[in-house]
């Protein structure tokens, strides 16, 4: 549990700076930024947990040898096989919640971050009007300034707007809300500058003014939004290659849990840092394996047999280091 607090803390506070940077910037709007925050957390959760797992059980397991309780475990008959007995509730219960994550709440949190995400792009909305302050859109193409919003003086309000085509610039005397998209500004006059046509002045008694864009629809292809039943639908390879990507990280969840009791013996008492580094070896290898298998091949079968191989594998290989550590020393 303290692993997955720390990695959790680490990712929270990384996540958290880097959208304070893109508020700083303008380029996010301050209304997302916790909703950003929260959707990007549970995104990567699939991937800590399982990390906080592995290292949970080789840390807590190597305190044990470094105090000398697991000598005393070992003489009164304790195993590797009856600590993983022990901790197959847990190993089991983490291995269902990844293939929850994976399979459901993972693309669904994808999906809803891409939405805001092409949001925020398109719309370009100011989302609130705030007196003597210079209010801006994220691309900074419409800037609002307004002394007063409940009074009608003249050069009250200052509006600038710019295009491809042409900058304008409004100066009114108030304003009246309309909605959210939108604010009317009473008796102003308002001046375009077009590079092709020079300077021209218009004076208006109301004036209605955009405060968002319209927003184009959202055309979502990233296979990472997509729930397992979606990718099962598609026949397409690259939708094969992410189901059997997901699918192979809630096996190695289950697989890297029972490796890292045995795991955890590794040299514990001559040297207690090198059981973590063999897991950390034993861990990535294993995950990036599965990334880099199920991405190489462009045949289904290819890429099934190749996850299927790497999966016993490590089978083989946890099995052998029971066998190993059980033995009397």
């Amino acid at each position: 549990m303290s692993v997955f607090l720390i990695l959790l803390l680490i990712l929270t506070a990384n996540t958290g700076l880097r959208l304070m940077e893109s508020v700083n910037e303008g380029s996010l709007p301050s209304l997302f930024l916790l909703q950003l925050l929260f959707l990007k957390i549970v995104q990567y959760s699939s991937l800590i947990i399982p990390i906080s797992l592995f290292f949970g059980i080789v840390i807590a397991l190597n305190r044990f040898y470094l105090s000398n309780e697991m000598v005393i475990m070992k003489i009164g008959g304790f195993s590797c096989k009856i600590i993983a007995g022990v901790l197959l509730k847990i190993i089991l219960t983490v291995t269902i919640i990844i293939l929850i994550f994976n399979f459901f709440i993972t693309p669904y949190t994808v999906n809803l971050r891409t939405h805001i995400e092409h949001q925020v792009l398109y719309e370009q909305k100011i989302y609130s009007l705030q007196e003597r302050n210079f209010n801006q859109n994220n691309d900074g193409s419409k800037t609002i300034y307004i002394s007063n919003k409940s009074k009608t003086d003249s050069g009250n309000v200052f509006i600038k707007s710019r295009n491809k085509e042409s900058t304008r610039i409004d100066i009114s005397s108030g304003i009246k809300s309309s909605d959210n998209n939108q604010i009317v500004l009473l008796d102003g006059i308002s001046y375009v500058y077009k590079p092709e046509n020079g300077f021209s002045s218009t004076k208006y008694s109301n004036q209605n003014v955009q405060l968002s864009k319209k927003i184009p629809e959202i055309i979502n292809n990233d296979l990472d939004s997509k729930s397992i039943t979606n990718l099962f639908q598609s026949n397409t390879i690259e939708s094969f290659q992410e189901s059997l990507k997901r699918i192979s990280m809630i096996i190695a969840t289950f697989v890297l849990g029972f490796m890292a009791i045995p795991l955890s013996h590794v040299n514990a008492k001559e040297d207690k840092y090198r059981n973590i580094f063999t897991a950390i070896f034993f861990y990535f290898t294993y995950i990036i394996l599965i990334n880099i298998f199920s991405k190489s091949f462009d045949d289904k079968l290819y890429i099934f047999l190749s996850l299927l191989n790497l999966h016993l594998l490590y089978m083989y290989i946890t099995y052998r280091f029971y066998n190993y550590f059980n033995q009397p020393k």
